[in-house]
């Protein structure tokens, strides 16, 4: 059973009461992955959101031109994420294919899974959870394009962050 507890700490999350985050908790299952196992790949199709509750994975993307018509891409591991952090979150923006592969790194790793049905509809019916989901999607998303243009800079100079 998912609970609330986990969705407290995540910002993405921040502002909810824990009745509204309780709501939202309803909706998830619980699942787990072992090391090296894949859990969302880049390019596929956008259905969920997803918490790490426990353990880590890490997010790959691939290098180059996407598809890649030369083979396999080249993936890299640009971040790692552990307890409370989320993933998937842009599937509740738009319904475009997911930006990059998720693996897992530790053994025993669990994830809250959100779907993005369900979480629309009630962000639908309960405009209050909608607004501060929204807006914490919108900051989260803000926060990720400020850092990646910052990279962009620092890399044309020669100088990686």
């Amino acid at each position: 059973m998912v609970t609330g507890e986990l969705l407290e700490r995540s910002e993405l999350f921040a502002g909810l009461t824990a009745d509204q985050i309780e709501r939202i908790a309803a909706l998830g299952r619980e699942v787990e992955y072992q090391s090296g196992e894949e859990i969302v790949r880049e390019g596929e199709a956008t259905h969920e959101v997803y918490v790490v509750r426990e353990g880590m994975v890490e997010v790959l993307v691939s290098e180059g031109t996407i598809p890649d018509v030369t083979g396999p891409p080249e993936m890299r591991s640009i971040v790692h994420l552990g307890p409370g952090q989320t993933f998937g979150e842009m599937a509740l923006v738009d319904r475009g294919t997911r930006s990059a592969t998720i693996r897992c790194v530790k053994d025993g790793t669990r994830l809250t899974v959100l779907p993005r049905k369900e979480l629309l509809a009630l962000c639908d019916s309960e405009p209050r959870i909608g607004y501060l989901l929204m807006r914490n999607v919108a900051s989260d998303l803000s926060f990720k394009l400020r850092h990646r243009n910052l990279r962009v800079r620092l890399e044309g100079k020669g100088r990686a962050p």
